[in-house]
């Protein structure tokens, strides 16, 4: 029973202090002390939260345009469909949109279930220029941290104008770049719908030089320093028929220290 008891209080220590942050746009939101989106607002509950975000969110962006979370189940904060830019409505359509079987744009298809951040046409009757989403997570006593999140992009992306920047700051300093978003102008790329068809589109967007396409690819970056608050910070502008997404942001602390320590107490309760 002792050893029981001691083996769960080194497992849950490293638990805990490995903890980290994340959000899934499914409604878990660990370490997540302030999120602030100025494209729309809900009247109750996780403003994260793809699901309740339909249920209870209010945005005067019209169809077409988005910057939320998203999920095929449900309509938006603007009580339309997911954007075609964004849903691959070719086999099964999304909640809202009918099924278009000759659909050639849209990275979100059957298999992607859960919620997701989507992001098209900013550029629009209400919006111009960049525009900017925080996450700021609680990382107080963690060290090595490590940021990852899934990134999925399809369009005919243009060069200064189309762009997904994530960057960082500890305790409200100055913003350090983390994953940064390009376009390659000479270069095409081959995307697959839910239908089979692969449509052949000029323009690809790259993350950290790796290009980008309708499946969900996860990056990771290391933060440098430590401090009481991570800002996760994302500026992005995009126009006409490109759209991309995030999904499973998350910070992760790697304490070496305390995986010696668990290490350690393993070994302990083994000779014992």
């Amino acid at each position: 029973m002792k050893r029981t008891a001691l083996f769960a209080a080194f497992v849950g220590a490293v638990s805990a202090a490995q903890a980290g942050g994340l959000v899934d746009f499914d409604g878990t939101e660990t370490g997540l002390l302030t999120y602030t989106n100025p494209v729309y607002s809900v009247s109750s509950g996780s403003a994260t939260d793809a699901l309740n975000v339909s249920a209870n969110g209010s945005t005067v962006w019209g169809a077409g345009d988005s910057l939320w979370p998203m999920t095929r189940a449900a309509i938006g904060p603007n009580g339309i469909g997911m954007p075609f830019n964004i849903s691959d409505d070719s086999v099964a359509a999304a909640a809202g949109n009918s099924i278009f079987t000759s659909d050639v744009l849209g990275f979100a298809g059957m298999a992607k279930t859960d919620g997701f951040m989507g992001i098209t046409d900013t550029e629009n009757p209400n919006n111009t220029g960049p525009i900017n989403v925080d996450f700021v997570f609680d990382i107080s006593g963690d060290t090595n941290i490590v940021v990852s999140v899934d990134i999925a992009a399809m369009g005919d992306f243009e060069a200064g104008l189309d762009f997904m920047d994530f960057s960082y700051s500890l305790d409200g300093g100055p913003l350090v770049p983390l994953f940064t978003s390009s376009v390659n102008e000479a270069i095409n790329q081959s995307y697959t719908m839910d239908s089979g068809a692969t449509p052949l589109i000029d323009d690809p967007m790259l993350i950290n030089g790796v290009l980008l396409n309708d499946v969900f690819q996860t990056f990771s970056g290391p933060v440098a320093g430590t401090g009481s608050t991570l800002r996760i910070h994302i500026s992005t502008m995009t126009d006409g028929a490109e759209g991309f997404g995030f999904d499973n942001l998350s910070v992760v602390p790697e304490p070496a220290s305390l995986a010696l320590l668990a290490l350690g107490g393993l070994a302990l309760l083994r000779r014992r």
